[in-house]
């Protein structure tokens, strides 16, 4: 009987190592999947929320000026007594008003993307595109942080004989923290869009008064 009690204990103490090994693997096994995976998880989890928040500012953005922005609005083309231009000048209230537009309507559609549903399988992580669409969803929060900022760009470039073609650019920055499970990453977005351009007749101006609501005057690439 004792023999037999022995045995059965026995028997049972193995299981219970065979467990605790199988386990200890697992968890072994587990960890060295994370640690492997997840760069690769949080990497394509930048990815997916850039494309998002790109794409949500470029709407934005276009909804914001569709239409409703000329290059007269923008700049103010000085000519001196002999006709010439002499100068161009930029129409500071104008382009406040441009920006402030766009900054409200980039914070409205950023501030929704907490409601976007965004999910990576685990076995697109692996890299095959046979796996790319298997395996449990990885879940990623994207939530802003900040504010919008806005800044003006401006670019004079020859175009034919005698004529200036003086472009006005617009970029767009963002900043948003992307959440996955264990680790957070913050990122930022820019995007940057033509606003207006017009052709000048005669040499580039010789003098240009730009917007600078930081103090600092439009970036002039000649």
């Amino acid at each position: 009987m004792v023999a037999a009690e022995e045995k059965v204990f026995r028997r049972r103490g193995r299981a219970r190592r065979r467990l605790a090994l199988m386990l200890l693997l697992l968890a072994a096994a587990f960890l060295l999947v994370e640690r492997n995976l997840k760069p690769v998880i949080l990497n394509m989890a930048e990815a997916k929320s850039t494309a998002l928040a790109t794409r949500l500012i470029n709407e934005a953005m276009n909804e914001a000026t569709d239409g409703r922005v000329d290059y007269a609005d923008l700049m103010h083309v000085i000519c001196d007594e002999a006709g010439r231009v002499s100068m161009v000048q930029a129409n500071t209230v104008r382009m406040n008003e441009v920006a402030t537009a766009v900054v409200n309507a980039a914070e409205e559609r950023l501030q929704r993307m907490n409601q976007e549903q965004i999910g990576i399988p685990l076995g697109a992580a692996f890299g095959s595109q046979v796996l790319a669409g298997s395996g449990p969803v990885v879940p990623v929060k994207v939530v802003p942080v900040g504010g919008v900022q806005t800044e003006f760009h401006t670019e004079f470039e020859t175009s034919g004989i005698n004529q200036t073609r003086h472009k006005v650019y617009m970029t767009v920055t963002a900043w948003i923290r992307v959440v996955i499970p264990t680790q957070a990453q913050e990122i930022e977005v820019s995007n940057n869009l033509l606003l207006a351009e017009s052709i000048i007749v005669g040499s580039v101006p010789e003098s240009f008064v730009g917007y600078n609501p930081d103090g600092d005057v439009l970036n002039l690439v000649p």
